[in-house]
């Protein structure tokens, strides 16, 4: 059976994480379960006590890391525990997460079959055609994982950061969409989140037609947000070099081929 461990970070969670523990400890494969307890001031760490083998309890801080390269710091804190264990796979969570009993045991099955390094599932009712791996919900391979230095990159973008290094060293990663997971507080989008979001397209020298795309599908709905969006990507951040050229070749090869498919399904159409 492999060897799994699981990172959930959680600020101020106990609302939540009970629930999502729950879920983890009834997995079909054990899970060794590190709980960073973010300086919360409510029973978080008393919950996650509860449950996990390991609890790391950081110091308070007031402002919101959401987006922000201290976030990472964050899921390092649990990174840094199971480093030191002899992991096969390793799962990464929010502590709003719910999980059914076989979602881990499902997701490395489809991994070791397809010699994928890096996937997740996608939550229930919320529609997503993203074929980079969610954040909350995800599976690394932790060889793989160990091999790039067995944490997030101190910057903006640093979970789709994880994606892109795959893909650039040949490697494969996925999102399954039939395998689901609940979330009990459901993805949140607002404006600051969103111009933390352009941040990190701008670390990750997103190719700028990639960029504006996203922005105007986002300014159909709001167009504050779209502004927002453009106004981080155009911000000034430290890049990532080693995929700097990488990503934005990746993206125009992508949008080329969707390009080429959809003037080849016209053309079968008599378009």
């Amino acid at each position: 059976m492999w060897r799994c461990g699981a990172v959930v970070i959680a600020r101020d969670e106990g609302k939540y994480i009970q629930a999502c523990l729950e879920s983890l400890r009834k997995q079909t494969v054990d899970l060794l379960l590190v709980v960073v307890n973010d300086g919360s001031l409510d029973d978080t760490g008393e919950v996650a006590s509860e449950y996990a083998d390991v609890v790391v309890t950081l110091k308070r801080h007031e402002e919101n890391w959401t987006g922000l390269p201290q976030l990472a710091g964050v899921f390092n804190a649990g990174f840094d525990v199971l480093n030191k264990k002899d992991l096969d796979y390793v799962l990464i969570s929010g502590s709003d997460g719910i999980y059914p009993p076989t979602y881990v045991s499902s997701i490395i099955s489809r991994m070791e079959k397809e010699n994928i390094v890096l996937c997740s599932g996608v939550p229930k009712n919320e529609r997503s055609s993203s074929w980079i791996p969610r954040g909350s919900g995800r599976v690394v391979n932790a060889k793989w994982f160990k091999s790039i230095g067995f944490k997030y990159p101190l910057n903006y973008g640093f979970e789709a950061y994880l994606a892109y290094k795959a893909l650039s060293q040949g490697r494969k990663i996925a999102v399954f969409h039939d395998l689901t997971f609940e979330s009990s507080r459901g993805t949140r989008f607002f404006r600051k989140k969103i111009y933390l979001w352009g941040k990190g397209m701008r670390a990750l020298n997103y190719w700028w037609p990639y960029a504006l795309g996203r922005a105007l599908i986002i300014g159909v709905k709001s167009p504050s947000n779209c502004f927002a969006l453009m106004r981080g990507y155009f911000s000034k951040v430290k890049q990532y070099e080693d995929i700097k050229d990488f990503v934005p070749n990746f993206q125009k090869k992508a949008f080329i081929r969707r390009v080429i498919n959809s003037l080849g399904l016209r053309s079968r159409a008599g378009v």
